[in-house]
């Protein structure tokens, strides 16, 4: 296990290795990411359908477990009721929009599986990559601002044995080859509007 110590997740310093948008294309976060996968002879489609922070990795089809811990003196979680999972960074390197002191860094771990470290906890996987993340601005129509890593692609896989088509539950992937079974996407974000408050801490 390797720890990683970090402090202030916000601003980030740029990985050489990210692929750097324009100067000025690109809105700051905090902001959600949806995956993106159009309608092309298949009922397996996207537009935007927000990913979500559950159990230590990222889905869609499960919800946030954002959390706040109300017994904490002077706490007030009131202040982090969201039920969307929020982002900030993407130069570089990728975390949670949270409060909880240490921040949760976000990685890939060894067998691709897009995932998060713990509340108060700046343990990684062995094999795990926490550096290559990128924010560009696409030129397709709509212009719209994508998230992805050097060298690898987004992979959504089902979970669960009968398929249950645009319907099911997937988990998110960032692979350097295709997965089996599993569907190649496109990751977006949105800010101002489409992105929801700041989470204390997620499970």
């Amino acid at each position: 296990m390797r720890i990683f110590s970090f402090g202030v997740l916000y601003p980030f310093a740029v990985s050489a290795t990210a692929i750097q948008p324009r100067a000025g294309s690109v809105p700051a976060g905090p902001y959600t990411a949806g995956v993106w996968r159009p309608a092309q002879g298949t009922d397996l489609f996207f537009y935007g359908d927000g990913i979500n922070a559950n159990a230590g990795r990222f889905w869609l089809g499960k919800n946030a477990t954002s959390y706040c811990p109300g017994e904490v003196e002077n706490l007030d979680c009131s202040k982090f009721a969201t039920s969307s999972t929020n982002f900030v960074g993407g130069n570089g390197t990728l975390a949670l929009d949270v409060s909880v002191p240490g921040g949760q860094q976000i990685y890939v771990a060894a067998d691709g599986a897009l995932g998060y470290t713990g509340p108060h906890s700046a343990a990684v996987p062995d094999g795990a990559i926490t550096t290559g993340f990128w924010r560009e601005r696409s030129e397709a129509w709509g212009a719209p601002v994508n998230l992805g890593m050097t060298s690898r692609s987004w992979q959504l896989c089902p979970i669960g044995d009968t398929p249950q088509g645009r319907n099911g539950t997937f988990q998110i992937y960032l692979v350097d080859e295709t997965k089996d079974g599993c569907y190649g996407v496109a990751m977006r974000t949105y800010t101002g509007s489409g992105a929801g408050g700041n989470a204390w801490e997620y499970l």
